[in-house]
């Protein structure tokens, strides 16, 4: 049991008391769209370069939504998600031959949080 005098659970994470990555908001920033992490898990899965084509076919699959075609997840991914991506360092993204590659360290903090949530998302 608790008394006034010892901290809270929350005590500690935030301000200067705990050493929090300051990368930790960035990366869960990032796993926060679903298609963000569809392209982190197709990358990850082919191990190398994929054209956008070829990945924005992959996610509406995985998307399942009759409304989406897959020329709107390439726009999608091209004009938002990519671009945020690429500048996080996660992925490369050359838009004048639409070459995606993975560029994320799996040691990283944000490889973990990934993992988790592709088992939560039956994607493993």
């Amino acid at each position: 049991m608790m008394d006034a005098d010892s901290p809270d659970a929350s005590e500690g994470y935030v301000g200067t008391e705990r050493d929090i990555s300051p990368t930790l908001d960035a990366t869960l920033d990032l796993l926060s769209n679903r298609r963000r992490r569809y392209v982190l898990y197709y990358l990850r899965k082919q191990g190398g370069t994929v054209s956008l084509a070829e990945l924005a076919e992959r996610i509406t699959e995985w998307d399942d939504s009759e409304t989406q075609s897959t020329e709107k997840v390439v726009a999608d991914l091209y004009h938002s998600h990519l671009p945020r991506m690429d500048d996080a360092g996660v992925v490369s993204f050359d838009e004048r031959s639409n070459a995606v590659t993975l560029t994320e360290d799996r040691q990283s903090p944000l490889s973990e949080y990934l993992d988790l949530a592709a088992r939560e998302e039956n994607l493993v």
